[in-house]
């Protein structure tokens, strides 16, 4: 029998959503591989920290999710040679426009400090990879996966009484759905079959479309999904957003919903405009895609039964668990852009 690996996962919170998709839906799928892990959240003092030092003695690999260490701790991890693997997908390096969204110099100097005293660096699109190859050539791009066996195809048969345009994400994201009520306003006055739903902890109201509010809730995410009829993904071209992992827009794929979303990011990678969704650049392109698929229910049909054929083939949690495993169970010779 091969010797059994040992790692151990930080995370930074239980709920968090790249905790849940970066780190603890793989976990049931470790062990098969002779990989015992372990799962804590960061140590949120010095003490806590001497503790999981003293933990650490029995792993092999530890396992960072998102969070930049301070140096001490991974001089102390180097010393100790506990094999670092950084899994990171956000634009760390950068503010979100919604706090300003300027360049942050300390950002950038301890993500570039992460990523040079890793082993391995896990990116989860290209444009992250980017970000990392300056300071570490060990790094592999798994996207964010969506377990497609936990969301149920919409059925595209059903009666209706209105066409529901949706959108699910957090309160931090909201700000860039906001920024398109004058054209929800618009499409209302032209068609007023149309409603807005939100899934979220925090929502506004239009001044003519309709707005059902609905309370985020892991349990509910496909329910709440299914009655939703084309999928939005708006976000603003920055460098803090072409970091994000398209993590709606996946979930909306997973249950065949049709999608218009910004042309940002790794939207372009996983769109083909016209094929598996819609791309709008402007409130005028907004209103023409989200219109087009509203007043079509062959089309809409049509651009969700591709889209869950792209996320099932490429960002399934099904076709990244090889990756997944194989980083952690195989070890590559480092190589550093700079010395430590």
């Amino acid at each position: 029998m091969e010797a059994m690996k040992k790692v151990y996962f930080l995370i930074q919170e239980w709920n968090h959503p790249a905790s849940r998709y970066r780190v603890l839906q793989y976990l049931p799928y470790l062990k098969e591989s002779y990989i015992e892990s372990r799962v804590a959240l960061f140590p949120d003092s010095f003490w806590q920290w001497m503790k999981l030092f003293s933990e650490l003695k029995e792993y092999h690999t530890v396992f960072v999710q998102k969070k930049r260490l301070w140096r001490w701790q991974l001089w102390y991890l180097k010393r100790k040679r506990v094999r670092i693997i950084y899994d990171f997908d956000d634009a760390v390096m950068f503010k979100s426009p919604v706090d300003g969204g300027v360049r942050s110099f300390k950002r950038q100097r301890t993500f570039a400090r992460m990523v040079r005293y890793s082993d391995q660096v896990i990116a989860g699109n290209q444009y992250l990879e980017l970000q990392a190859l300056p300071y570490n050539k060990n790094i592999t791009i798994i996207p964010t996966a969506i377990d497609t066996r936990r969301y149920t195809a919409i059925d595209y048969c059903r009666n209706k009484k209105n066409v529901t345009i949706g959108w699910i994400g957090s309160k931090s994201s909201l700000p860039f759905l906001k920024e398109l009520t004058t054209a929800f306003d618009q499409l209302a006055a032209q068609d007023n079959s149309l409603e807005l739903k939100i899934i979220c902890n925090d929502f506004f109201d239009c001044r003519k479309m309709p707005v059902v509010k609905k309370m985020w809730a892991l349990e509910d995410e496909n329910a709440d999904l299914q009655e939703i009829d084309i999928g939005l993904a708006p976000l603003p071209n920055h460098e803090w957003t072409k970091g994000k992992c398209a993590t709606k827009l996946l979930q909306y794929l997973a249950a065949g919903i049709p999608v218009v979303c910004s042309p940002v990011g790794v939207h372009n990678e996983i769109i083909r405009e016209g094929v598996n969704g819609f791309f709008a650049a402007s409130p005028q392109d907004w209103i023409e895609k989200i219109g087009l698929l509203a007043k079509d229910k062959a089309l809409r049909e049509r651009i969700g039964r591709e889209g869950k054929k792209t996320v099932e083939s490429s960002y399934s949690l099904q076709a990244n668990i090889p990756k997944f495993i194989d980083i952690i169970f195989f070890e590559k010779a480092r190589e550093s852009g700079e010395n430590l």
